[in-house]
């Protein structure tokens, strides 16, 4: 991701938290800088220099890490040397899938699992996330704090069944449904019939990407002890 990238993600940023109510007063003082200078930071009129930048970061409490796509984090993501092994690191996100947590949380990678390499070398970018103890739209195939090998292959993405499980991102967080397209719908459909929200979802992909929405094919669940 570029300083222009950055940029980019940092106004939208501020721009949610003085829609929130700060003021530009608020953020200049924070900042030490003069409001119009945020004025035009805010109108895409200009940019921040560098310390500035830095300010905003810890002004907004986030960190570069969080500002950077999973995909990109995942392609960044240093690999094990595991050359003469028949093993493959895959990492592990940080964070949960579930409500209230959107997906990637945080976008940061916390650690790395192996996988036979046989297994992982037909998935796309795979990565490891843990399931939250809240969510629980997908038991008894998925239980609360499961671990889930998810492909982002975008072919698959973009046409997912029925018969799979899938991580998907929602506007009140993120969570695991059965999927499939009908139509210009995209239909979410829970498996646990005990779930308080056990209905279907279908959520209207006119002028939506669909993989901001089904970031992930499970391939795999597992369970620490």
């Amino acid at each position: 991701m570029d300083l222009f990238a950055i940029q980019e993600k940092l106004r939208e940023l501020l721009k949610e938290r003085i829609a929130l109510g700060t003021t530009q007063k608020q953020v200049a003082e924070a900042l030490d800088i003069e409001q119009a200078h945020v004025s035009r930071f805010l109108s895409k009129r200009g940019n921040f220099r560098l310390p500035t930048l830095n300010l905003l970061l810890r002004y907004l409490q986030v960190e570069l890490e969080d500002l950077v796509p999973v995909e990109e984090l995942i392609r960044r993501a240093p690999r094990l040397d595991y050359s003469d092994s028949e093993y493959a690191d895959v990492p592990m996100l940080k964070g949960k899938l579930g409500p209230s947590q959107p997906f990637p949380v945080e976008g940061k990678i916390s650690g790395y699992r192996a996988f036979l390499r046989s297994f992982v070398i037909e998935f796309h970018r795979p990565a490891v996330v843990g399931v939250s103890p809240r969510e629980e739209a997908m038991i008894p195939s998925i239980q609360p704090l499961d671990l889930v090998l998810i492909d982002t292959q975008p072919a698959r993405r973009k046409a997912p069944r029925l018969d799979r499980i899938y991580a998907i991102s929602l506007e009140g967080g993120s969570g695991l449904r059965h999927c499939a397209v009908a139509g210009s719908s995209l239909l979410l459909v829970p498996e646990n019939p005990h779930w308080r929200e056990g209905h279907p979802q279908e959520i209207h992909l006119d002028g939506l990407d669909i993989l901001s929405i089904v970031r992930g094919e499970v391939v795999w669940v597992g369970r620490e002890l």
